[in-house]
């Protein structure tokens, strides 16, 4: 399963990049796929793959074309972080988790506050979702822990703005799956010179949480709203509306 999707947009008139936050319980309905885990986005790639999860995020978000796609695994993200030295981050609270049965094995222990996070850190950071037994979590589940990533994500770009863009990219391309080649991806690193952290906008998929009964099972999903999703996708990519009658 997908344990992170955002959408990232790139406009290079402006220099801005917006980044749109899926939750990973966004409910999504597929044909054939009747269970209630099934139906939510994180489980697309297990069975259709990148190109399933790409179909669905432009479904859920209005069919807005998605014309590349960067898949890091979590060895990708410890390498990145340890190359620019560990990222600046304010853990909100004590995280502690153990999960010996996952693959890997998950052993979370970050004290909170301001710190500097190393690659096995940062990722540990990243994946925290809530303790053992359901204590010390997000108050707001999963919204809060995209915040978090959210908030990992500027100290990141932070970090990385003060290096050499393209080497950075150039070393990013040793740990994703993509389809921009690397000749485009150092291309579009040059078109980002002179972008600035406040140029980079944070945006979360406009929605609400929702119990859902499926076949006997009540499970948590998250319901987009379509015409805030609208609306939010007409100012990003500042569509301008017919003129009424």
């Amino acid at each position: 399963r997908t344990d992170t999707i955002i959408l990232a947009s790139f406009h290079p008139e402006d220099k801005n990049i917006d980044f749109i936050s899926i939750p990973r319980d966004t409910y999504i309905h597929r044909r054939g796929y009747n269970q209630g885990e099934q139906r939510k986005i994180n489980a697309i790639y297990g069975s259709h793959g990148i190109s399933g999860v790409k179909k669905a995020v432009s479904y859920t978000l209005g069919d807005v074309p998605i014309h590349h796609h960067i898949i890091m695994d979590y060895r990708g993200v410890e390498s990145i972080v340890d190359s620019l030295g560990g990222i600046e981050v304010v853990v909100p609270f004590h995280m502690v988790y153990k999960d010996p049965t996952a693959t890997p094995p998950l052993y979370i222990n970050i004290p909170e506050g301001k710190q500097i996070l190393d690659g096995k850190q940062s990722l540990n950071f990243l994946r925290y979702r809530k303790g053992n037994k359901g204590k010390s979590g997000y108050i707001d589940g999963d919204l809060g822990r995209i915040k978090s990533q959210q908030e990992f994500l500027k100290s990141f770009i932070d970090k990385t703005l003060s290096h050499k863009l393209p080497i950075v990219v150039k070393k990013g391309f040793e740990h994703i799956e993509t389809d921009i080649k690397l000749l485009d991806g150092i291309n579009y690193a040059t078109k980002v010179i002179g972008i600035k952290t406040d140029d980079f906008k944070f945006q979360i998929l406009p929605g609400e949480s929702e119990y859902k009964r499926i076949n006997g099972k009540l499970l948590s999903y998250y319901i987009p709203n379509s015409l805030e999703t609208k609306n939010l996708l007409e100012t990003l990519y500042k569509v301008k509306k017919p003129p009424k009658n």
